[in-house]
């Protein structure tokens, strides 16, 4: 991989990037959003930005108001790929033949969709590739 590579953001990242309670996993998501965001090749989808609020508000890792703050400055610092109907039909077809929680396949469709080589997540088997999309768990050892 390299740094012009595009790469997309599971929810699961930027919950940690604000999360304290594990300070080498928050070190190490913000160091990828940063360097993504110096290098202008990161995409979320608007579903990573839903999970993020209702993870960060439920587990009480910040006001609702601040969330929506983080959400915004997420939306001004990715590409947000919008979830639409073609990439419900495809995530049920990348859930069906890599058998995967539909909401993970989700995830995989809108990176196919954005042209990302790398998806970011804690959520799916490091090193796997579906689609096209490499899956990276930044936090793996």
């Amino acid at each position: 991989m390299t740094d012009t590579d595009t790469v997309f953001f599971d929810s699961n990242i930027l919950v940690y990037a604000i999360d304290g309670r594990d300070k080498q996993k928050q070190a190490i998501a913000r160091n990828l959003i940063d360097t993504s965001g110096k290098n202008n090749n990161g995409f979320i989808s608007t579903q990573s930005l839903q999970e993020f609020y209702s993870v960060v508000t439920r587990k009480k890792l910040c006001t609702p108001d601040k969330a929506k703050e983080f959400v915004t400055g997420y939306a001004e610092v990715f590409s947000v790929d919008q979830v639409t109907l073609p990439h419900i039909f495809d995530a049920i077809d990348i859930s069906i033949r890599n058998r995967l929680s539909f909401w993970d396949s989700l995830i995989l469709s809108s990176a196919e969709k954005s042209g990302c080589v790398v998806l970011y997540s804690e959520d799916l088997a490091d090193g796997q590739l579906i689609n096209g999309v490499k899956i990276v768990n930044p936090f793996a050892a």
